[in-house]
């Protein structure tokens, strides 16, 4: 037995995995209240964008690729539910450049894991992705399904679902202070919410909140749409690009509506979203799209059209941490690669409620050690 049968369940934060809780816990007969500090959906959280990459490349980490089949299957799940399928497979690949690389590393995780794949030479790889500059000792290692979550569109209609199924909503209520133990969450306006379990998904919010969390770095970073050189329009409909060596640039093909995305891991950097807010700065674009310069062919033909801002926490493991203290779960530590494990997530923590999966393997799964 868990810690309840039916319960009411508070939820903090309302972003992939606050709205995915709640959603599994009223989906399972739970009273769930939702608590947001802005509006629901929130287009500032980290949750917000015109799409993210689901994939099974993870370098080394074991756990975490196999976790990803589970994350696919959580996904099919919702798609009905929302009635609508934001998700489109154009396949994911990492290109190799050195030895030891990320390629490498992921192509070996494949392999031992047992992970469906496809390894293209070097000649395979460029008529595949011509945009990319290619080493003579480069391949690819493609895998589907992998692709965009279009996630804008993912968390306006899991609130709209979230809503249809009874979930109460508290949009813009900041909460200052909680108590584990007791299941309650006090606002900033000295309002009480009490309930008989708690989850607390806040973002880069869960240190102020979670004593063990203030730890976790708070990290800005930026993300610029784009519009492709001419000549490779039609190559970046392919695969997303999952790294490229060792690099840190990653992309996400312009469809369905969406465009051309580039992310550079190298841009990301301690931040602070109350004091530093979502604007960026001028020039910030070029910054961004100079770190693809050294792969990607006639980078000076590629217009910048806007910048997109997140903050989230991640230290050096790169695991996620899910802690329970009392009637209360924390999650954090998302590092931006929380959001194709959000409905996944959901269901597990609230199956940790209910005594279905205990707190420690709850914890190990999310550090990927399951």
């Amino acid at each position: 037995m868990g810690w309840i049968q039916l319960a009411r369940i508070i939820v903090i934060g309302a972003g992939i995995v606050g709205l995915s809780t709640a959603r599994a816990a009223a989906r399972r007969g739970h009273s769930v209240t939702l608590i947001e500090r802005g509006p629901i959906p929130n287009p500032f959280q980290a949750s917000w964008d015109s799409h993210r990459m689901i994939r099974y490349h993870y370098g080394a980490a074991a756990g975490y690729t196999r976790m990803v089949s589970d994350a696919f299957a959580a996904w099919e799940l919702l798609w009905p539910e929302i009635g609508e399928r934001h998700f489109v497979d154009t396949g994911a690949i990492a290109i190799a450049e050195t030895d030891g690389d990320y390629a490498h590393r992921t192509l070996a995780c494949f392999r031992a894991t047992g992970v469906q794949h496809r390894v293209l030479n070097r000649a395979e790889t460029e008529a595949l992705c011509p945009q990319y500059k290619l080493r003579p000792a480069s391949f690819g290692v493609l895998a589907d399904p992998g692709g965009p979550l279009f996630a804008d569109r993912i968390v306006r209609d899991l609130a709209r679902l979230a809503e249809a199924l009874g979930v109460t909503m508290m949009p813009h209520a900041s909460v200052i202070a909680i108590d584990p133990r007791a299941a309650t969450a006090t606002l900033a306006d000295g309002q009480v919410i009490a309930g008989d379990a708690m989850v607390v998904a806040a973002g880069a919010w869960c240190g102020a909140l979670w004593p063990s969390f203030a730890d976790l770095p708070v990290m800005r970073q930026a993300l610029c749409y784009v519009e492709p050189a001419e000549a490779y329009a039609d190559a970046w409909r392919g695969p997303a690009l999952v790294a490229f060596g060792d690099n840190g640039g990653y992309t996400l093909p312009g469809v369905a509506g969406t465009q051309l995305k580039f992310g550079y891991g190298a841009h990301r950097r301690p931040g602070n979203p109350d004091e530093e807010g979502w604007q960026s700065p001028p020039g910030e674009d070029r910054q961004i799209m100079a770190g693809f310069g050294r792969f990607v062919h006639d980078i000076d033909a590629y217009t910048p059209l806007r910048v997109q801002v997140g903050y989230y926490t991640m230290d050096a493991t790169r695991e996620f941490r899910v802690e329970t203290e009392g009637r209360t779960i924390a999650i954090g530590n998302c590092d931006g690669q929380m959001f194709k494990f959000g409905p996944l997530m959901g269901e597990r923590v609230i199956a940790s409620i209910e005594g279905e999966i205990g707190a420690d393997d709850l914890k190990r799964w999310a550090a990927g050690r399951a």
